[in-house]
């Protein structure tokens, strides 16, 4: 079902574009190679501009920064207006660090007339909420499918525990897990990745936080017995409560999350998520025009796990730097400064 024809670049086709510098072939790292086999979403962080620009693969990042020099030619729109060579998604964070909105991510989308304008062809596809609870997280993912028809507006709901490894939500109908594997003993040997998920649906006997969800407030019910509600401090003393067990997984992988190291120079997340619905063999990946419904809730979520992270190392960095200076400070009073 995945053996699928790759896509063609379409770099031959516009003649302005320059040739790509030749450069010995980066290999994957070790935790992306039994990846699914779909889409390979990357979010970008070259764009520092408070949140983080995502694109259907690093193909067409790299053609949306070459295509803004000649964004009116006409071979560019008419490989634009396919959905190529746009970005998905663009994350928006907001400016009040205590608001309960986490984040709002725009959607683009190709322009019918006229060149691809990053300004104007995109709306707010979704909105996130954060609220913190004893024992973990709640997200809310308020979606918009279609501006002009709020009637296919939903929500998906996300509780994230505050030390045990994993994230659960139920999107139509069925239960999944996002499995946070950068503590895992293995994961720590690779020393290519900086963190790294596995995506998995649950099968019915496995519990799950949403299992103590009353299905409309953000609140979990500590009534319900629940394995993953219970003995909060006792997991949270336990050192190896946030390594993943393996009756956390369900019964197969069907995303990876995860980003290089800063010293392989790779620059983005990368999303590697399965086209689980497509049987058409002919279909164009480096389209934003075949990313369906599914794949865009699962990249929205996979963002807020990311963002998540950015978060944890820019407060290991700051600790870093306090203790660094408090260490040059002694030094200098030691020696009569």
């Amino acid at each position: 079902m995945f053996d699928k024809q790759q896509p063609p670049s379409y770099n031959g086709e516009v003649n302005y574009i320059q040739e790509r510098k030749q450069s010995i072939p980066q290999q994957e790292p070790v935790y992306f190679q039994h990846a699914p086999k779909g889409w390979t979403i990357v979010i970008n962080n070259r764009f520092w501009t408070g949140g983080y620009w995502i694109f259907v693969s690093e193909d067409a990042c790299e053609k949306y920064d070459a295509f803004k020099k000649k964004k009116n030619d006409a071979n560019v729109m008419d490989l634009q207006r396919q959905g190529i060579g746009i970005p998905l998604l663009k994350i928006v964070l907001p400016l009040n660090p205590m608001s309960s909105k986490f984040m709002t991510i725009e959607r683009f989308l190709p322009s019918s007339q006229g060149a691809f304008d990053a300004d104007v062809n995109n709306y707010d596809y979704c909105v996130v909420k954060k609220y913190s609870h004893m024992g973990y997280n709640t997200y809310i993912f308020e979606f918009t499918p279609d501006p002009k028809a709020p009637q296919l507006n939903f929500q998906v709901f996300m509780f994230s525990h505050s030390t045990l490894p994993i994230s659960d939500y139920i999107f139509r109908g069925e239960r999944y897990r996002w499995i946070d594997e950068s503590y895992a003993d293995r994961f720590n040997t690779l020393y290519q990745v900086i963190f790294g998920f596995k995506h998995t649906m649950l099968t019915p006997d496995q519990p799950s936080l949403c299992d103590s969800w009353d299905g409309k407030h953000n609140k979990l019910d500590n009534k319900k017995s629940n394995p993953y509600l219970s003995s909060y401090f006792k997991t949270k003393l336990n050192s190896r409560s946030r390594f993943p067990k393996p009756e956390y997984y369900g019964h197969s992988c069907s995303a990876i999350l995860g980003e290089a190291d800063s010293y392989s120079s790779r620059g983005y997340a990368e999303l590697k998520t399965a086209d689980t619905y497509s049987g058409d063999s002919n279909k164009n990946y480096e389209s934003t025009l075949s990313v369906n419904e599914d794949a865009l809730v699962l990249t929205c979520i996979a963002t807020v796990l990311k963002r998540e992270k950015d978060i944890e190392q820019e407060k290991r960095r700051q600790q870093q730097r306090r203790l660094r200076s408090g260490a040059n400070n002694n030094f200098l009073i030691s020696m009569g400064v």
